[in-house]
């Protein structure tokens, strides 16, 4: 253990979380092998009758068709950005990082259709020919700078619209393909950075380095594509992504989940599943454990689409947690059922703990409890499957403290309201919480009468509602609020009346001392001058 407690000091700090997730999994699994008697002698019997689960449906890569809309907003930037006007070239530049992943779509068939209709040939020419006189611009500033050194090559677009040739086919194209690779490297989702690695496999080697530089400022973004692209149909493309991810640092399994993005780490998992690579099956494995349903629901997809080769690490996981081999008959999916079973079973143990001490509390009538046992069942898993039995609890808890404690009734409503929906208790919970938000009010002197009727139209039989509304129409609330206000305005009144008065002696107190100093300052200086002149006052008494 202390060898692994180095070893994971090691890590840089913004990638210990999917790393301490994979461990205390791990931990987890050792501790039932073990027989650790608090798992199994602890295990509620809700637990252990669990059906086993069903495996998860493999999520589509396929994109859908580009909407009409899409394709306009996307055409009305490409033409803004191949203008003739300088300005309006520049504003659609800025205009391309304010896109989102619905352009997707269009993007992709923008690409294609670049690819199909464009002349390759022509469009590496003429970039060629931009990048030199780009370069030769950037020499002379360089030179009239009295600057020397290395010519950095500014950006592919930013070179394009500064060296605008609007008349040439060839240039708008080009341009519109550099755009089209911005905003994909901006959405940064999986499957942007597909279509931008698309970008490279359609028109070759003269878009690589700016592909490259792409992929390298998406960092942890670009990793689950170039894992699904290790399998391309091309060896050049496959070799290629094999390259950036090793430039990444993310070449082999156990680097590639160490990210703190969780949407990252799902995608890299589903990668995996992909390319049905055996050496990440048994790091996948390990996230179907996971507390996060997101990552533990990645990882199950990815044990899916593995399948058979993923057999012996799904049987070898299911020996060490078990404590015995599963039966050879049984097919790969029988084994993952299994082990994803006794996984869910380790995991909802405490969970379905302080649910049926929660039960437990609410039968013999302790609603504090009862509380206290539910939150921490919501804390763990907030679509907890039995999650509707706790609403009863939660609306007897707020009725109980609904004079001596507002702001807990008023929560325990909000949660009871989220877990019913559209209920007839969730209606119930909504209603008394729209009574105790208008009872708020009226301490701080609001008598709104919304909110009660809001709540008798929700529930005709809240009787407090009806009876606070009534007195309010009946005037004695308002009476009551003048009440408070008056005593409230007299408070303060005399507190004012206090604090001056209490500025006003310490005034005169300030203005004696600095009159009896001053009187014992005109008494003192006499005897000053006697002392400290004798001879001049000799002088004096003679004269006189």
């Amino acid at each position: 253990m202390a060898q692994l407690h180095r070893s994971v000091l090691r890590f840089p700090h913004h990638r210990l979380t999917a790393l301490g997730i994979a461990l205390s999994a791990s931990l987890a699994v050792v501790s039932l092998a073990r027989g650790d008697a608090s798992t199994d002698a602890g295990t509620p019997a809700l637990v252990s009758k669990l059906p086993l689960p069903n495996l998860p449906e493999v999520p589509h890569v396929a994109l859908a068709e580009p909407t009409p809309e899409s394709v306009e907003r996307l055409k009305g930037i490409t033409n803004r950005i191949t203008s003739n006007d300088a300005a309006e070239r520049t504003s659609a530049t800025r205009e391309l990082l304010e896109v989102d992943d619905e352009l997707v779509p269009a993007l992709r068939a923008r690409i294609n259709e670049l690819a199909e209709k464009g002349d390759r040939t022509a469009l590496k020419k003429l970039l060629a020919s931009v990048r030199r006189e780009a370069r030769q611009n950037v020499r002379k500033q360089m030179k009239a700078e009295g600057k020397r050194g290395r010519v950095v090559t500014p950006d592919y677009l930013e070179m394009l619209t500064e060296l605008a040739r609007p008349d040439s086919k060839e240039w708008k194209q080009l341009t519109a393909l550099i755009a089209s690779s911005r905003m994909l490297r901006h959405i940064g989702t999986v499957e942007a950075v597909r279509e931008l690695i698309n970008v490279y496999v359609r028109f070759g080697e003269f878009v690589r380095v700016d592909t490259q530089l792409q992929l390298e400022k998406l960092g942890d973004k670009a990793v689950a594509a170039l894992i699904e692209t290790r399998r391309h149909e091309a060896a050049k493309i496959a070799r290629w992504a094999n390259r950036q991810l090793d430039a990444l640092g993310e070449a082999i399994p156990s680097e590639a989940v160490q990210t703190g993005d969780q949407q990252v780490l799902a995608d890299v998992l589903r990668a995996y599943g992909r390319i049905r690579d055996p050496d990440a099956a048994r790091v996948v494995i390990t996230f179907a454990n996971s507390e996060r349903a997101q990552i533990r629901e990645a990882a199950r997809q990815s044990i899916v689409m593995m399948g058979e080769v993923a057999n012996w690490q799904l049987r070898d996981t299911y020996l060490n947690i078990v404590g015995k081999k599963p039966p050879r008959d049984w097919s790969w999916d029988r084994t993952a059922r299994e082990l994803l079973g006794e996984f869910d079973r380790l995991r909802l143990a405490q969970v379905y703990g302080h649910f049926e001490r929660g039960l437990g509390d609410l039968e013999a009538g302790d609603l504090t409890k009862m509380g206290e046992a539910f939150d921490k069942v919501l804390a763990r898993n907030p679509m907890f499957e039995r999650r509707a039995e706790m609403v009863p609890g939660y609306v007897a808890l707020a009725r109980k403290v609904a004079d001596e404690d507002r702001e807990r009734a008023i929560d325990a409503l909000r949660r009871a309201e989220r877990l019913a929906g559209e209920d007839a208790l969730g209606t119930e919970a909504r209603s008394l919480r729209f009574t105790l938000e208008g009872e708020a009010l009226l301490e701080r002197g609001v008598a709104d009468q919304l909110l009660f009727r809001r709540a008798l139209e929700l529930d005709a039989k809240n009787e407090r509602a009806r009876k606070v509304l009534d007195r309010i129409q009946r005037g004695e609330i308002e009476k009551e609020t003048r009440l408070y206000r008056f005593i409230a305005a007299g408070a303060i009144g005399v507190i004012a009346l206090l604090a001056m008065g209490f500025i006003a002696l310490r005034r005169r107190t300030g203005s004696s001392e600095k009159l009896s100093n001053a009187s014992s300052e005109s008494i003192e200086e006499p005897e000053k001058k006697s002392d400290s002149d004798p001879a001049k006052t000799e002088e004096e008494d003679v004269a006189k």
